[in-house]
């Protein structure tokens, strides 16, 4: 296997641009779109803690690759980001169609854009890569769009903690999808955003031949919007028996409709499952979440809600164990797990996640 090379060996020399072919410009871009696409920031676990405080041995399904080791290298950055402005200003020379520079100039601006960060950055793809060993590969291809109108857009980007979700279910997919009847398992993801966790469930499903409706739900149109391009980018070719599709679902109008108004399908019937993540980040939104999980949570169910930790949201976290007590009046917090993420691996600070399961 031929190891990859850094941006200073790979990529071909400018000077002689007019010799190179557009196929070989795309396969550079390609691999410099892979290599400065913005990574999630904490979003690999390292370790999970039982609420006990006894440390779960974990081995983390996320995979990496060993163009990673060039992604903290200012140097070879540095050279990438020359070579795509001298790209991007002498596109002309190329020996291409308008449309085929177009194109190339206009790609190497975007990546330019990557390399600032993510809030340079505009509408990016990202690829999401896990491994299972009972299950093998499993890969998403997630769009983001720019975040606008503050908190309301939240659902437009991918988060650490869908990523951090989507990794317990790939690891341990059996304490998440077990049908032993004929009829499809019923999946609903609340505040889906980019639809990375109902995917991942979706994938597993169908690898795992376990028949699965998954519903992934957003309130933000836009948001709504981009999941389902996702949806579509990610499951052109599933089984019959495989469905996932997107929904607007506002929790605040279903917290304060009368129980004897019925929802819509396919809300008319409630989930066997329920996930959540990065999704408790204003006072109210724990209460309304328990009353939409009051219709929509079978008995015997459980919903699985991972939130970040943060300081500067740490009133709001809190409400999730003030809300989901156990008073019998609506689901409760049955466990909580602790996952702790690396920040970034150069300060070597980390990131913890409460992982709540919740249920009746």
């Amino acid at each position: 296997m031929v190891e990859p090379q850094p941006p200073s060996l790979r990529l071909p020399a400018l000077r002689d641009i007019a010799s190179l072919s557009v196929s070989d410009i795309d396969e550079c871009l390609s691999f410099l779109q892979i290599l400065y696409t913005p990574r999630i920031r904490a979003s690999n676990i390292a370790r999970r803690v039982a609420q006990h405080g006894s440390v779960i041995p974990w081995h983390s399904a996320r995979t990496s690759s060993t163009i990673d080791a060039f992604i903290s290298d200012d140097f070879e950055r540095s050279y990438a980001i020359r070579w795509l402005n001298y790209l991007a200003c002498n596109g002309d020379r190329l020996q291409a169609s308008t449309e085929e520079t177009a194109s190339i100039t206009d790609r190497a601006a975007a990546i330019l854009a990557n390399c600032g960060g993510a809030s340079s950055a505009g509408v990016l793809t990202r690829n999401l890569d896990f491994f299972s060993p009972s299950l093998g590969q499993l890969n998403l291809s997630v769009r983001d769009i720019p975040l606008e109108d503050g908190m309301a857009s939240v659902g437009a980007q991918t988060w650490g903690g869908a990523c951090v979700l989507a990794e317990v279910i790939v690891t341990e997919p059996h304490q998440f999808l077990h049908n032993g009847g004929t009829a499809a398992l019923r999946v609903l993801e609340l505040g889906a955003g980019t639809g990375v966790v109902g995917m991942t469930l979706a994938k597993i499903a169908h690898k795992l031949q376990v028949p699965v409706e998954v519903v992934c739900t957003d309130a933000y149109p836009p948001a709504l919007e981009n999941l389902a391009i996702n949806i579509s980018s990610n499951f052109s070719a599933v089984s019959d028996s495989c469905s996932i599709t997107s929904l607007l679902l506002d929790w605040s109008a279903v917290a304060n409709q009368s129980l004897s108004v019925p929802l819509p399908p396919p809300l008319d019937q409630p989930f066997d499952l329920v996930v959540g993540a990065d999704i408790i980040y204003e006072a109210e939104h724990a209460s309304w979440i328990r009353l939409v999980l009051t219709r929509l949570l079978k008995k015997q169910s459980l919903f699985h809600l991972v939130i970040p930790l943060r300081r500067t949201h740490a009133a709001e976290s809190s409400t999730v164990e003030s809300v989901f007590l156990d008073n019998d009046v609506g689901p409760r917090i049955i466990s909580k797990d602790t996952l702790v993420c690396e920040l970034d691996e150069k300060s070597g600070e980390e990131m913890e996640y409460a992982y709540y399961q919740i249920g009746w």
